[in-house]
């Protein structure tokens, strides 16, 4: 459209006597042009800084450039907006500094043929103190271990990275022990039993006391080292006897999330409840980062504790993980369990109560009517769920670390909570419910949530009892004054 033909258009009819319109230059012109057409798009009798920002960021071009362009037209068509203009500046997310190559995240498909023996090369190896260094390991181990990082099977055996760190620690706390006892750094019963020993014996000092899936975990990697080397079968079969107890007495033991979401008594609804507030106290609070800060929290608490993700999971990306399907927002990830070579679809569609809170970040301090514009954004800038008050990108572990903030549960307890809330609810159909909100398709689970709900359930019992007998005997009743 050339300068004639915009000028020509019915919304500047009333500009067209003023002096300085002739002036100005096409950028300032075209910017002022087409805010007028939003104000016409959305009905906007008095703009307000917020919409003069979502005209600034509605396109691909520079919004700072944009609110520039439209400051020196206003100051020549309506010279009492540009102070709205330049309040609008401040809502503008800032500028993000890219990272110099060398400090590039490394590539999702890096290769796996890595070292996971060779010490740290920007920083000198940390001092360990009941485990020794991967390179102080006997060569057959460390040979293995790097079988192990090329991907290679071991007698059927193939070992993820995350699994492999794992047993590579434990290689260096086993090795410990055995040195520290005189005894072969070698998959020997003397060896193995010592470990053991120490293991239950640390863990026995803990700030949690003895836990036996730290004992257990530690013998599972043995185990695991164990067949893929092709250990005899003496050594193997001691190491499965002695897992098969450990696994039995983790059963026994109540588990620490479940005795932490018992001292805490947070639940789904309640967690549900504490988002509402949250979002609701937003809308009263005078700073604009703590109203950011608040209606992020309000978020998380609002959709993981019904759609419970896993920590390498719960990094919600827009067009990514994160959709807009069907007029609803639509969780579409893959779920893995310790950085699993195969990991399993995710897929949850969020009711309008839960999805609201999504809305509510995106719109921040911006009028609702902008909110599809919001969401078309978002989805085709790719960016994170939750950004800092900046607008930089949160950490992956912003999430959970924000959820143990406002409830003092750490974030694996939402899957608790959901088994537990659903079981106690609904019972069977509900366990079932949850076992696949939770993506987990095994049948060990239901054990480690009925001996829980039993005893909940006994409780109720003796206060339900309890109270019907004190008020045969006339206790608690109400007195007529």
């Amino acid at each position: 459209m050339t300068r004639l033909e915009l000028l020509a258009q019915r919304h500047w009819g009333p500009f067209l006597h003023m002096a300085g319109l002739a002036t100005l230059p096409d950028p300032a012109l075209r910017a002022a042009d087409s805010f007028f057409g939003h104000v016409a798009r959305y009905g906007l009798a008095d703009p307000q800084p917020c919409d003069v920002a979502a005209w600034a960021t509605a396109e691909g071009d520079d919004p700072a450039d944009r609110i520039a362009q439209l400051s020196r037209a206003m100051t020549v068509c309506i010279p009492v907006f540009v102070g709205r203009v330049a309040e609008a500046s401040a809502l503008l997310p800032r500028a993000k500094v890219a990272s110099p190559p060398e400090a590039a995240a490394p590539a999702a498909s890096a290769p796996r043929d890595w070292d996971p023996i060779a010490p740290p090369s920007k920083r000198p190896a940390r001092a360990r103190r009941v485990s020794v260094q991967p390179w102080e390991l006997p060569e057959e181990m460390q040979d293995t271990l790097r079988r192990m990082a090329r991907g290679l099977p071991g007698n059927g055996v193939v070992v993820c990275p995350a699994i492999l760190m794992r047993l590579r620690e434990k290689l260096c706390q086993f090795a410990w022990s055995a040195a520290r006892a005189g005894l072969p750094v070698a998959l020997v019963e003397e060896s193995v039993l010592r470990y053991q020993e120490d293991v239950t014996e640390r863990s026995r000092d803990g700030k949690n006391g003895l836990r036996w899936a730290t004992v257990r975990a530690s013998i599972e990697e043995i185990g695991r080292y164990a067949r893929y080397i092709g250990a005899p079968a003496a050594i193997r079969a001691i190491l499965a006897a002695d897992l098969a107890v450990l696994e039995g007495r983790e059963r026994r033991q109540k588990a620490l999330k479940h005795a932490a979401l018992a001292r805490t008594g947070n639940t789904t609804l309640s967690l549900l409840d504490q988002a509402d507030n949250l979002l609701e106290g937003a809308e009263t609070v005078s700073d604009a980062k703590k109203r950011h800060r608040m209606r992020n929290g309000a978020c998380i608490l609002g959709i993981y504790p019904v759609a419970p993700l896993r920590n390498a999971s719960a990094c919600l990306v827009f067009d990514e993980t994160l959709f807009w399907r069907n007029d609803a927002w639509e969780i579409d990830t893959e779920i893995r369990k310790t950085l699993s070579f195969n990991p399993d679809p995710f897929v949850m569609t969020l009711q309008p109560q839960h999805g609201r809170f999504i809305d509510a970040v995106l719109l921040g301090d911006m009028p609702p009517r902008y909110l599809p514009q919001l969401r078309e954004q978002a989805l085709a800038a790719r960016r994170q769920l939750f950004v800092l008050d900046d607008g930089t990108p949160a950490a992956p572990s912003y999430g959970p670390r924000i959820f143990k903030a406002l409830t003092r549960n750490s974030f694996t307890t939402t899957r608790t909570m959901l088994h537990t809330d659903l079981s106690s609810n609904i019972g069977i159909a509900g366990r079932e419910m949850a076992k696949a909100a939770c993506h987990q398709t095994g049948d060990r689970i239901h054990t480690k949530y009925e001996t829980d709900l039993v005893a909940k359930r006994a409780v109720a019992r003796r206060q339900g009892t309890a109270s019907v007998r004190r008020s045969s005997h006339g206790i608690g009743r109400t007195l007529d004054l």
